[in-house]
């Protein structure tokens, strides 16, 4: 648990009321009970909190006479993100419990506070770093290094040789190292190109669920520090994602791309093999990407263009369709 007046400094917060009050969690008004604090932003949700149970409301800084013990703030969205994140790291170490239908290959070993839960299976010499969690029927290969405080959720699978850093969070329906798509046709055959690499997920990493990371050819997948993963997302062999990266839902890279750090990626994105995206590129939904792109850009549509041209473009399209009649008026007018 943590104070009110705590909470205040943690976001450069105001506080209204009584300070030392204990917080314990985070809450929507609809929900909150007796020592959570709630959120409010406008006059509705602002009514809603002062009838709420919450101990404690954050409000805008310019709030003025609010019944209920506020911290008041800038930046609703951000402070509530710190504290969300604060009061995460002050949550008791789970016990360390390996459940008795789990399987565990020879030469497991792992640190304190590990769970392994219900018909996990573990194969040989793998290590698990301190408080790791690994979900029901889980799949670990063989040779996996997982580092410390990593979550996997359950029905993850991770192939031989995987490395995962510390403070990684996987959920579930993952499968992480499964071959890359290589092959070659010749002579009426179809040959398989060596899949010999492995996937190196580096810190503070979080994939989300139903996502395939695919594993090197002769060198390493590898996902940078800080990278964020959304659901549905394929990432090919020898993807090199940078560090702090954000990839949208069903969005698919393809194979030996690098992406720079700080790269925003939306929806339903097709990235083309052996590219190179530069560093603080913001690429919009549905966006095609079959060439390189320099740092520091912004790019929207199919083909790829900066997203400025491509409004433009939306905008003059349906200019000629809501003036169609009168264009092929005018053409008929000019003589051959």
């Amino acid at each position: 648990m943590i104070t009110i007046n705590e909470m205040a400094k943690l976001v450069n917060g105001t506080v209204t009321g009584d300070g030392t009050v204990r917080i314990k969690g985070i809450s929507s008004s609809d929900y909150a009970v007796e020592g959570d604090i709630t959120f409010a932003v406008n006059e509705e949700s602002l009514r809603k909190a002062e009838k709420s149970k919450a101990s404690c409301v954050m409000v805008l800084r310019e709030e003025a006479n609010y019944p209920k013990t506020t911290v008041r703030v800038e930046d609703i969205k951000l402070a509530m993100t710190i504290l969300y994140n604060a009061m995460a790291e002050l949550l008791p170490t789970q016990e360390g419990k390996v459940h008795p239908t789990s399987i565990l290959g020879k030469n497991v070993k792992t640190g304190k506070n590990v769970v392994i839960e219900p018909f996990a299976v573990i194969g040989e010499n793998v290590h698990l770093g301190e408080n790791v969690r690994i979900g029901a029927a889980c799949n670990i290969g063989n040779t996996v290094r997982i580092g410390n405080n990593v979550q996997v959720y359950p029905n993850v699978t991770i192939y031989d040789n995987v490395v995962i850093h510390n403070n990684v969070t996987i959920h579930s329906g993952t499968v992480i190292g499964a071959d890359g798509f290589g092959y070659v046709p010749m002579n009426g055959k179809t040959y398989k190109v060596p899949q010999l690499g492995t996937v190196i997920i580096e810190d503070n990493v979080e994939v989300g669920a139903n996502v395939c990371i695919d594993r090197g050819t002769f060198k390493n997948t590898i996902i940078g520090k800080g990278t964020k993963i959304d659901n549905l997302v394929q990432v090919a062999h020898n993807v090199e994602l940078g560090e702090n990266i954000m990839v949208a839902a069903q969005t698919g890279i393809a194979g030996s791309t690098k992406v720079g750090e700080n790269t925003l990626i939306g929806g339903q994105v097709g990235i083309s093999d052996n590219i190179s995206v530069g560093k603080n590129v913001k690429i919009g939904a549905k966006t095609g990407v079959h060439g390189s792109l320099r740092d520091d850009v912004t790019v929207w549509g199919y083909p790829y263009r900066k997203a400025a041209e491509t409004k433009k473009l939306h905008a003059l399209l349906s200019l000629f369709l809501k003036n169609m009649k009168k264009i092929r008026k005018l053409l008929r007018e000019i003589p051959d």
